[in-house]
């Protein structure tokens, strides 16, 4: 069974960028309690050449952006726009003002999300098959089709950097679990009776 490339990604993009959003306000939440730093959380790193927490929230915001956009054909194949940059930021300079609050980043979340809400199924499964391209400075990735761009390259980077806020903050003390990354239940619970004897 061959899954339309919108029901592929931008359900779980949306998905994704909602838990996102709740992660960070459960973080916002602890920081409060426990008289934390929020600033210090957002700088936290898993090692220091990787990016802080803020700009792997930032690189989820943009990623998921510029996928939308490329799946619908709303931009160019060569557009640099830091804002809808696809995964692919090597290094500080390729990004703003850091963000420093849990609110700026939330708001930066649901921005994203009412612009994924712009993106029509049939904005992007009536797009033509072709290859997506992701510039980047210095060059341009070129995926074979919409396809491999979101299967091979958009979610597992999505999952990536969310894992890695995930790790940041839980490793902080923050009471997150597996159900706050995953959200609400894909499934429903059927019961099943044991056999007692």
């Amino acid at each position: 069974m061959e899954i339309p490339v919108y029901q592929a990604s931008i359900p779980t993009l949306v998905r994704m960028l909602r838990n996102l959003g709740h992660i960070l306000q459960k973080a916002a939440a602890f920081a409060e309690k426990e008289g934390t730093s929020p600033e210090l959380l957002l700088e936290r790193r898993l090692h220091p050449e990787m990016f802080p927490l803020s700009r792997q929230v930032e690189i989820v915001v943009s990623g998921a952006k510029g996928c939308a956009a490329r799946l619908a054909g709303r931009i160019a194949p060569d557009d640099e726009t830091r804002e809808l940059s696809v995964f692919n930021r090597g290094s500080e300079r390729e990004f703003g003002e850091r963000l420093t609050s849990f609110t700026a980043l939330r708001t930066l979340i649901q921005e994203a999300l009412v612009y994924l809400e712009t993106i029509s199924r049939e904005e992007v499964d009536a797009a033509p098959e072709r290859p997506i391209s992701v510039a980047k400075p210095g060059e341009v990735r070129v995926f074979e089709n919409p396809q491999t761009f979101v299967l091979s390259f958009v979610l597992p980077n999505l999952y990536f950097h969310i894992t890695v806020v995930y790790a940041l903050l839980r490793s902080a003390g923050v009471p997150l679990g597996k159900q706050d990354f995953e959200g609400a239940p894909a499934y429903r619970v059927r019961r099943t009776v044991e056999d007692a004897g």
